[in-house]
């Protein structure tokens, strides 16, 4: 009968130690979990926030495309003519500085003649 008090105790001592343990490695490891599937949440719901910014500023800068396009359309034939105006006045231009080297070089070779 000796023997059989003597052997619960020590099996309970195990167990217990055992328990003890699995408690001292459980509580940190189920708080380490419960912090990072916080942070994660939080995560997450500021990355909602940001897609939701970014579909409004999308949504936003459609709209405006549409109308910018619109804008352009309308100010395309002007754009156009601008452009035609301004190849015009450069051929103009060029015509006339190749008229001004002739009445130079005229000027010039009739001093010169002048000058025999």
């Amino acid at each position: 009968m000796i023997r059989r008090k003597t052997l619960f105790p020590v099996l309970f001592v195990i167990i217990m130690l055992i328990f003890t343990v699995f408690v001292a490695w459980f509580l940190p490891s189920v708080s380490n979990l419960r912090f990072r599937l916080q942070d994660t949440q939080i995560s997450l719901e500021t990355s909602h926030g940001r897609e939701r910014k970014q579909q409004h500023e999308y949504d936003e800068t459609v709209a405006d495309l549409h109308t910018v396009r619109e804008e352009l359309a309308q100010l395309q034939p002007q754009i156009d003519q601008a452009e035609a105006d301004t190849k015009e006045l450069k051929a103009e231009r060029k015509e006339l500085r190749r008229r001004l080297k002739e009445l130079q070089s005229m000027t010039s070779s009739e001093g010169a003649g002048s000058d025999e």
